[in-house]
């Protein structure tokens, strides 16, 4: 994924969490500003990450020396560890709405994790 693409992503899911906390108050907006920029980075990764995972697949041959063995792609360790803080993060935004207005997650990630885990 080019640099291009990836801030394309992250300014397009920063735009999409202003327009959900547009109607937050000054002094929540202020706080909710950082927790919305990391927001829109991690999406960004997570999505070049999913593409490595998706084209190199979950288990990759590695060889030290005489000795060759399978191990987890390192891009799968950096997803689940990024997919993690995003969900952490995502629960904090989600959290400062009124009850009945949560956000959703993205359903690609979503049916990542759910293929990931068979």
């Amino acid at each position: 994924m080019t640099n291009k693409k990836k801030k394309e992503l992250k300014e397009q899911k920063i735009n999409e969490l202003e327009q959900i906390f547009k109607r937050a108050k000054e002094n929540q907006r202020a706080l909710l500003a950082g927790l919305i920029e990391q927001a829109g980075f991690m999406y960004a990764q997570l999505k070049e990450l999913n593409e490595i995972i998706e084209k190199k697949g979950t288990i990759e041959k590695f060889k030290q020396g005489k000795q060759e063995f399978l191990r987890e792609q390192p891009a799968l360790k950096a997803y689940n560890a990024t997919m993690k803080s995003y969900n952490t993060t995502i629960k904090q935004l989600s959290e400062s709405l009124p009850p009945g207005n949560d956000i959703k997650m993205d359903d690609d990630f979503t049916k990542f994790k759910e293929k990931m885990r068979q």
